[in-house]
């Protein structure tokens, strides 16, 4: 959900793409390993954690698969620790907050905006035809006539891009 909502911020134009990258290079890096989270947790012992560090080689991918192998700890243990380590990192939210890029407020705004329209697949089409008056049709322009045995090309289909309200920063600093 952190990325999703980083990725929100720089779709609004909030962020620019370098300080997203920025956001998730120190989320990656305030975010511990699975050898101190099995330590903190009480999965493994220091030990046990030294043993599976020197066969692993600093591999932090190999660490659950090497403790399971070896039986030093249970199939449901270990994917709580890969949820807890999934969880250790500052989130993108308090992160921006802390490098100035958003005050507080501003930020509690912007989620609360992503959780409501950000999150969901809208359909903009849809929405704007229930929630807009129809304009009244106008009468399509006189096609030229075409010429015999001349293929006249195929327009191209439009895009159909997912549309998201726009909110500028102005506006949440009330």
């Amino acid at each position: 959900m952190s990325l999703k909502f980083g990725i929100y911020l720089v779709e609004q134009r909030i962020v620019s793409p370098e300080q997203f990258c920025g956001l998730v290079k120190i989320q990656q890096e305030s975010t511990r390993s699975l050898a101190s989270l099995a330590i903190a947790h009480n999965y493994l012992t220091m030990k046990q954690v030294s043993r599976i560090i020197d066969d692993v080689e600093g591999d932090d991918s190999r660490f659950v698969e090497t403790a399971l192998t070896r039986g030093m700890m249970e199939r449901s243990d270990a994917a709580h620790l890969e949820r807890l380590k999934e969880q250790s990192g500052d989130s993108i939210r308090s992160l921006a907050v802390e490098c100035g890029l958003l005050t507080e407020r501003q930020c509690e705004v912007l989620f609360n905006h992503f959780n409501r329209y950000g999150s969901r697949n809208i359909r903009m089409e849809k929405a704007s035809v229930a929630t807009k008056p129809t304009a009244p049709e106008r009468m399509p322009a006189p096609k030229a006539p075409l010429k015999p045995n001349v293929e006249q090309p195929k327009p191209a289909p439009s895009p159909k891009f997912r549309k998201r309200p726009l909110i500028k920063v102005e506006e949440i600093q009330h």
